[in-house]
Order: C-alpha cells, then structure tokens, then sequence
C-alpha cells in the first residue's frame, strides 16, 4: 500500500471514529431535548392569552434575526453548502414578507462564506462546532434574545429563525429551519417549532 493510501486510509478511520462519538452524545442529548421540547411546548399553550415578550406575536413584523449554523472545518461534502442554500432561501421568504434580515453565523466556514460575499454580519461564532457546549449555546442565546427584547426603533428583532442541519444518518443530513422566537405552538410535529410552512428543500 502506498504512503497516500495509507494517509487516505487513516484520515478515514479518523473521520468515522468522530461521527460515531458525534452519534452517541446526540442520542444521549434526545431525551432532554424532547423533555425541553415539551416543557416549552407548555409554557407557550398556558401563556397564550397572557403578554409575555417571548410568547407574543407582533402583527406586523419589521425585523428578523437569521442564525445560522455550520462547521467549522471543511472536507464534509455538501453539508454547509446545503446550509447556505437553505439560509439564503429563507432570507429570500423573510424579505419578500417584507421583513429585514439580521444575519448571525456560527461556524468557519459560514463565516468565511459571508466575509468572501461582503456580506454583513451582526456577530460570529465559532471554534467548537465539534465539540459545542452549554456556555457556547448560553452566550449565543444571551445575544439574540437580547435582540429580540430590543425595540424595533433601537436596532432590535421582532422574530428569529434558525437554519441548521439534522443528521438522519452518516449519509443523509438534512437542512432545517426553525422559528425560535416568539414561542409557538405547532400542534402534530415531533419538534416543537418546526414551520410546516417552510418547506423542507431538495438540492441538486
């Protein structure tokens, strides 16, 4: 076997060894994710005749945040292409609603992505999309939910939406978009939040 081969061989093992630990802490984080899914659910059905500023609808929305999520580093196919894809489709569906679009990255190569395009961005993250951790998830969420009880009148967001990638298995990850804030109520989907009036995209 050549020395290429050999490098190819080992960087392949490397690289399944990553997705089957990627693998098991997801399935360890299901069951919270789903508790957490239904503790929101909650509070959103019970709160929904009150005036909460996390659970109330503006009629007439002027402003979006657009947070999206992808990796770090490179050599995964179309994983982040994909991301792109979906995040531009949706800032296309945000604006012709007649809503501006904040964008919020996380990731490298979405950073990257944006800064080569001139492209604007209201903050950045990234360094520990393999690895990411409650602090990592904290800080972001301090940053948009601060936004999003801002004014309009003051720079800030009246709804904010997610773009990530759900990983079905190691061959298929699937592009997602998810309303955040306010909290809705989506009654028949396994993901509290999910838009059934976003649909799930094809690519090429």
């Amino acid at each position: 076997m050549s020395a290429t081969k050999k490098i190819t061989k080992a960087m392949e093992l490397i690289a399944a060894s990553k997705v089957i630990r990627a693998q098991q802490a997801a399935r360890r984080a299901l069951p919270y994710t789903r508790e957490l899914n239904r503790a929101v659910s909650a509070l959103a059905t019970h709160t929904r005749n009150l005036e909460h500023p996390l659970t109330t609808q503006i009629e007439r929305p002027r402003r979006a945040a657009l947070l999206v999520f992808t990796s770090d580093r490179g050599m995964n196919g179309a994983f982040n292409s994909n991301v792109h894809k979906m995040a531009g489709q949706m800032r296309q569906r945000l604006e012709d609603q007649g809503l501006e679009v904040k964008r919020y990255m996380v990731g490298r190569k979405g950073i990257g992505y944006m800064k080569f395009r001139e492209i604007p961005m209201v903050q950045s993250w990234d360094g520990f999309s393999d690895a990411p951790t409650f602090a990592n998830a904290h800080e972001i969420a301090d940053v948009l939910i601060e936004d999003f009880l801002t004014p309009y009148e003051e720079g800030g967001v009246d709804e904010i939406h997610a773009v990530y990638t759900r990983m079905e298995s190691m061959l298929t990850q699937t592009p997602r978009v998810r309303r955040l804030l306010p909290l809705e109520v989506v009654e028949g989907v396994t993901e509290l939040g999910e838009l059934d009036h976003i649909p799930q995209y094809e690519f090429e």
